[in-house]
Order: structure tokens, then sequence, then C-alpha cells
């Protein structure tokens, strides 16, 4: 597993397109903190991590998509790794922190902002702690469907358009449950990946929105894992 994680880190940062983006991030999550902290002149954290920062990750995860499998599959590169000694649960979990921790590079980028608002401001750490703690949850969750959606197709632009959508939809998906039955409505809302998140936005740590973003992620590791497992026998 760590040498799968290794390789994804390597591979990433030798490539340009690593660094590019990077730089989408800084240049977007610039963008929303100027927007709702700068302009507002205010120290709330939850008006940064908020919504507009969650479509920033749902961009970067979706770019990041197109290499996670689907770069591997173009390549042809797959094939070594599906007859390697190693375990697919290895390889996928290899895979899974090799981009989670490229997040955690980009998502770094934060603390430049959180140093500002300190030195300017009156900081609230006790937001910053919930408001870290589901950054690191939610990230976990996006990044696990990413890569099952790049394991279902070898077209870079297909796994990064999938990938977005899929994201997408999970964000506004109680929207649609308002024309369910009221029956199916409340459980269907409650898929919603972004408003699970914004209890931690208000400081709030709750263990509802931790076991959620912990079984998404656990749940498409699994799927990824048997959708490697149906193509290593095809």
């Amino acid at each position: 597993m760590l040498a799968i994680m290794k390789r994804e880190l390597v591979s990433f940062f030798k490539n340009p397109i690593g660094y590019f983006t990077i730089m989408i991030y800084a240049f977007l999550s610039a963008i929303v903190f100027t927007l709702f902290v700068v302009w507002q002149n205010t120290s709330y954290l939850g008006g940064y991590f908020g919504m507009y920062l969650f479509i920033v990750d749902i961009v970067v995860i979706a770019v990041l998509s197109m290499r996670f499998f689907s770069e591997e599959k173009k390549n042809k590169t797959d094939q070594l790794l599906l007859t390697s000694p190693i375990s697919l649960y290895s390889l996928v979990g290899g895979k899974f922190l090799g981009a989670y921790i490229i997040l955690l590079t980009c998502t770094a980028l934060n603390i430049i902002y959180v140093v500002i608002i300190d030195a300017l401001g009156d900081l609230d750490y006790g937001a910053l702690v919930s408001n870290t703690l589901g950054t690191l949850l939610i990230i976990a969750a996006m990044v696990s469907i990413g890569l099952f959606i790049s394991a279902l197709t070898e077209n870079q632009i297909a796994a990064a358009a999938g990938t977005a959508a899929i994201l997408f939809l999970l964000m506004i998906i109680d929207y649609f449950a308002l024309f369910m039955p009221s029956w199916l409505s409340k459980a269907v809302a409650s898929l919603n990946i972004y408003s699970q998140y914004e209890d931690f936005t208000n400081g709030i740590i709750s263990l509802a929105p931790v076991i959620y973003y912990i079984s998404v992620t656990a749940i498409f590791l699994f799927l990824t894992v048997k959708v490697i497992e149906k193509r290593r026998w095809n």
C-alpha cells in the first residue's frame, strides 16, 4: 500500500499537472477568501469554509480523478498493477492515500488564511478545529467517490465530468427530495454531502456527520475494489 501511495505522490509532483492543480486550488480559494472574509470584514470561518470552498474541492477532485485509474487504463499501465503481487485492497488503499495527501497539500494553503484572520481579527479556535475536522472527513469521502468514478472508465474527460456531476448531485439532492413522497424525502435529503458539513462550519462536532463521511468513504472504496476485481478477472 505504501509503495502505491509513494508512486502516486512521485508521479503527481513530477508532472506539471500536479503543480497546476495546486495553483487552481490556490487561485480559487483566494477568491473565496477575498469575497467572504476580506470584503465582509469578518473573522467568521464559516463564511470561508462553506459552500464555495466545497465547490473548489469538487473542481480539484474532478481534475485529479482524470489520473486515478483512468490515466492508468489509457497508458495501459493498469495491467502491471493488476498483475503485481499486491492485494486489491492495498492497491486501492494506496491510490486513495496518495490522492488524499495531495488534497491535504492543497488544503494546507488554508493555513495562510487562518494566519491572516488571526493577525487581523479574533480567530475562533473552536470553529477552526471543527472546520478542520470536517474538511478532513469530507475530502476523504469526495476522493473515494472520485476514485470509484475513475475506476469505471479509461476516458479521462468522462472521469472528471462524472466525478463533478456526482458530487454536485450529492450537494443538491435534497432539492429533488422535495418532489418525493414524505416517507422517502427525508431519507434522500439526508444523503446531501454538503448539508452534513454545516454543523462543522458553525463550530459543532456531531457524531452523525462523522459517521456519514466515514461510511461514504468506506462504501466507495469497497465498490472501487469490486470494480478493479472484475477488471482483473476479465
